[in-house]
């Protein structure tokens, strides 16, 4: 069960950051917004990886 517990917060984490780039290049520019979220996805994807990797 953590194993897609984990991989769900690994395909959270890399949509939060897609989204926060696909932001960033409509507007031409990363405002706070995108940063937070570019991090927030960041830290999501690696804890997600993390609770992958327990899992086996």
């Amino acid at each position: 069960m953590s194993f897609y517990f984990g991989l769900g917060l690994q395909l959270i984490g890399f949509a939060s950051v897609g989204l926060c780039l696909f932001a960033g290049l409509t507007k031409g520019d990363y405002g706070h917004l995108e940063l937070v979220q570019f991090l927030g996805g960041s830290a999501v994807f690696y804890i997600g990886s993390a609770v992958k990797s327990k899992s086996k």
